[in-house]
């Protein structure tokens, strides 16, 4: 077994959607894959496309985003080591809900649709972690259909920032976001200006919420912010 196969069985077995896998199924995996790099900026997945493959990300980070006609960025989530995507196309044999960007140099390995479901008929695990995992994103979704349904922007700008450090694993009162979010890039996630994110996040810092550090974010006080989400939703 070449280095260079090893690596790539290693890298799938750290994805949760495989990792129940023994490794002769991961190398048969492995070989099966269509194996590509990413330049950051790149796009990995076109909106619309017709493509209907499932992807892995192994390494970098990329995005899943729609842009209006006018060129309005709408941000779904960042996709981080270990993410699957592309499996909706998969599974319905229809166009891509979203385009996929990546953000850092990216390694993804594909699947077919057709070889996608011929490993989920035979691996059970792989079957019930798909559904887990698309369960999941209905969930986040719904989450923010709902506030944008229902929150004021401030509070939007609050729950965005909670959710960005909740992917952050950091535990404990205070959490950095390294590097900072851009004032665009909250404003394209919860569908606002950058101005109204800047006074928010000035408004944050003077009651001692937030504290900028070069060009990280500090949340100062997690606890905080999530008893003004909570309450902004009425938990």
């Amino acid at each position: 077994m070449t280095l260079q196969l090893t690596e790539r069985i290693s890298g799938l077995g750290r994805l949760p959607i495989l990792a129940r896998l023994p490794e002769h199924t991961l190398e048969r995996i492995a070989q099966s894959c269509a194996w590509r790099q990413y330049a950051p900026g790149e796009q990995i997945l076109g909106y619309q496309d017709t493509s209907t493959d499932v992807s892995f990300l192994l390494a970098g980070k990329a995005r899943a985003i729609i842009y209006s006609l006018e060129g309005k960025a709408v941000v779904f989530s960042d996709l981080r080591p270990g993410t699957m995507f592309g499996e909706i196309a998969a599974i319905d044999r229809k166009a891509r809900s979203a385009s996929i960007e990546a953000l850092e140099p990216c390694t993804i390995a594909s699947l077919s649709a057709d070889q996608f479901e011929a490993l989920m008929l035979a691996e059970p695990s792989v079957a019930l972690a798909t559904l887990r995992h698309v369960a999941a994103d209905v969930r986040r979704l719904s989450e923010r259909v709902f506030e944008f349904s229902t929150l004021a922007v401030q509070n939007r700008i609050h729950a965005e920032l909670l959710r960005l450090a909740g992917e952050t694993q950091q535990k404990g009162r205070e959490v950095v976001l390294a590097p900072a979010p851009s004032l665009s890039d909250i404003a394209n996630r919860i569908s606002t200006h950058r101005e109204a994110v800047s006074r928010e996040l000035s408004r944050l810092a003077t009651i001692g919420l937030l504290r900028r550090e070069g060009g990280n974010l500090r949340i100062t006080n997690r606890p905080k912010l999530t008893e003004l989400v909570h309450e902004a939703k009425g938990d």
